[in-house]
């Protein structure tokens, strides 16, 4: 029993101080916003415990709705865009392009940018005066396409989708092309000995072997999106209204802009419960996958 107990002493010693951090950062203040998310409270004057009325007032609430589907397609479009070019251009550095090295600091170079600067550098870009997107399509000849890009409601919501997509394509890229090189050679060169070429190779050998690795990237991809805040923040301060916000911008706006925290609780407990519901998604999915 005493041996048992030695045992188990060295690895709670080691797990107390990250159980501890979590539990201060990040277990509690999730319950005190589920808890806040309960009342009514502007930050000052006593909080009036009102229940589940702040959840009712958001189902109703159309700015919430607009948010809503602005961040799921957010989040379709990074899981499309993100996973797919990170995975090719992984696969493309792991054959040996020369200046491999090169080419995956470049990539990865936008991921440890400040978002700010990211949001900035493309409100310059969008520009109809200045920018380079309209000064290219002139170049071209194709005028007739040039606009306000961040004034344009057919265009708003994904000029602001842009820069957050491209930002973190690098983040893949350097997760795939690790998940590649873990990958045994002798498995490829079989295949390649069977007659097997690049395409096939790549789908019937390659890619199962990284299913674990596409889990994890999916769901990185998804929690990145349902917080996304920066760079529709700093380009239109989620404007005009909502139209170019994200759940987090609106919860931003909610708590801190109209002093109603305990709706901004709420919004952030149905990003914290999707985020979750998501998550737990993949992993039922991946684990039956895996089974079969």
């Amino acid at each position: 029993m005493k041996s048992k107990i030695n045992k188990l002493t060295l690895p709670v010693l080691f797990l107390a101080p990250v159980f501890l951090i979590y539990t201060i950062f990040l277990f509690v203040p999730m319950l005190q916003t589920g808890y806040y998310s309960l009342t009514q409270w502007n930050g000052v004057s006593e909080k009036v415990f009102i229940g589940l009325g702040n959840y009712k007032e958001l189902l109703k609430n159309n700015d919430y709705w607009i948010t809503f589907f602005n961040t799921l397609k957010l989040t379709a479009v990074s899981l499309i865009v993100q996973i797919s070019f990170g995975l090719l251009l992984a696969y493309l550095l792991y054959t040996k392009v020369r200046g491999m090295k090169i080419f995956r600091t470049v990539f990865f170079l936008p991921v440890v940018i400040a978002p700010v600067a990211i949001g900035l550098m493309f409100s310059l870009f969008y520009n109809s005066e200045i920018g380079i997107f309209n000064k290219i399509l002139s170049a071209v000849g194709l005028d007739m396409l040039q606009t306000n890009w961040l004034s344009n409601p057919k265009t708003l919501l994904y000029a602001v989708m842009a820069p957050q997509v491209w930002q973190y394509i690098g983040l893949y890229v350097t997760i795939f092309l690790g998940a590649l090189q873990s990958i045994p050679e002798d498995l490829i060169e079989s295949a390649q000995i069977d007659g097997a070429g690049e395409v096939k190779t790549f789908f019937h050998v390659v890619l199962p072997q990284l299913s674990v690795f596409l889990n994890i990237c999916m769901v990185l991809c998804v929690t990145g999106s349902l917080k996304a805040f920066d760079h529709s923040y700093i380009m239109t301060n989620g404007g005009p209204g909502v139209r170019s916000a994200y759940l987090g911008v609106f919860m931003y706006k909610t708590a801190f802009g109209n002093s109603d925290f305990g709706m901004g609780s709420a919004i952030t407990i149905t990003i914290i419960l999707i985020s979750l519901t998501i998550t737990l998604l993949f992993n039922r999915f991946s684990a039956s996958g895996s089974e079969n």
